[in-house]
């Protein structure tokens, strides 16, 4: 019988730990190690609706890229959001386990997959303190506002934001979720335009007095498509196993 234990040691074979980022808490975030595992569901999130879902399918375990462990002030109470769904997972007794910034930097993981969706080739990574983020180039140039389609397309988001600095466009970064902070590497590293989420006023202004093309298309857009590659991964390597993916956590905004 597979246990929680199995699944999150195969995990880190693809995604080491040492790749996570300092404070960075992933892996088994609730649950016991030893309990045996019939069914995954695989969430971006860990949220109510998907622990309802996972208690309605019968799952056992919930892999996640999001976990609900940050920092050291989450505890399993009802004293915040995140304390809720962890005393919920307690409570209904369905494991956690988390790959996060270790599976953005892994070789495959979220980033590559972005990249590879996005069509860049030769891509490699651009930064290297934390791993994260990669560089490649486009086929053949283009406009900004038509790489913000392509990736509006193959994200399948609501919206992409974007800062067109009036050049053609071949040499990209990218940093999926919340990845401004890599913006100056970007431009250090001479790329025409910079892929990534949750772009505040202030990065745009960088954009703009720089010359780099700037594409915000949302966190949960950058990083959801890494949840089909983790539910093929465990199928793969557990045949046995139940994987499904869940149908429950959608992008939490809508646009207009």
């Amino acid at each position: 019988m597979v246990t929680v234990n199995d699944i999150e040691r195969a995990l880190y074979e693809w995604a080491p730990l040492s790749l996570a980022m300092r404070n960075d808490r992933v892996g088994l975030q609730a649950g016991e190690r030893s309990k045996p595992v019939r069914h995954v569901l695989v969430s971006l999130d860990v949220t109510q609706a998907v622990i309802n879902e996972a208690v309605f399918s019968r799952a056992d375990l919930i892999v996640s890229h999001h976990g609900v462990l940050y920092g050291d002030s989450i505890r399993p109470n009802d004293d915040t959001d995140a304390g809720t769904v962890l005393l919920t997972l307690c409570q209904t007794g369905i494991a956690s386990v988390a790959m996060h910034t270790n599976l953005d930097a892994a070789k495959g993981g979220v980033n590559d997959e972005l990249a590879r969706l996005i069509g860049l080739e030769d891509v490699r990574v651009f930064d290297e303190k934390s791993g994260i983020g990669r560089m490649g180039r486009l086929a053949k140039p283009m406009l900004a506002r038509t790489l913000a389609t392509q990736c509006k397309m193959a994200l399948k988001t609501g919206i992409v934001r974007f800062y067109d600095a009036g050049k053609p466009v071949q040499a990209v970064a990218l940093s999926s979720g919340g990845g401004g902070d890599l913006l100056e590497d970007a431009i250090r590293a001479g790329c025409d335009a910079f892929v990534t989420g949750d772009v505040k006023h202030s990065g745009f202004l960088t954009a703009r007095n720089q010359g780099i093309s700037l594409l915000d298309c949302g966190h949960f857009a950058t990083e959801n498509i890494i949840v089909p590659v983790l539910a093929e991964y465990l199928i793969k390597l557990f045949p046995l196993l139940k994987v499904s993916v869940s149908d429950q956590n959608p992008e939490p905004f809508q646009c207009l």
